[in-house]
């Protein structure tokens, strides 16, 4: 999954990607993909569930985001480029099956 992340970052990705190991050893499966957001203090992680489903998670804000409207195209596009790593990550899993 680290080489997926990484051809995805150097070909197609405007928000870099990281993969992160699963902090619990009795987890199974590939670990966690964080994609960190510059337009608001929070992050999407991606991680692949029990049905074989990559499924992603905004993590939780507890403050208000204010922005200008250029900031709100940047949030726009960092949630639409994790939604195609997501995309990318399924169309992998899924050729290996």
């Amino acid at each position: 999954m680290t080489s997926w992340v990484h051809h995805y970052d150097e070909h197609i990705a405007a928000t870099p990607a990281r993969v992160v190991a699963h902090g619990d050893p009795t987890q199974e499966g590939p670990g966690i993909v964080l994609v960190y957001l510059k337009y608001a203090p929070a992050a999407v992680y991606l991680q692949l569930n029990a049905n074989g489903k990559w499924a992603a998670t905004l993590t939780e804000r507890t403050d208000e985001l204010t922005g200008t409207s250029l900031d709100l195209i940047g949030l726009g596009e960092e949630v639409t480029a994790a939604g195609r790593l997501c995309a990318y990550l399924q169309e992998r899993t899924d050729a290996l099956v």
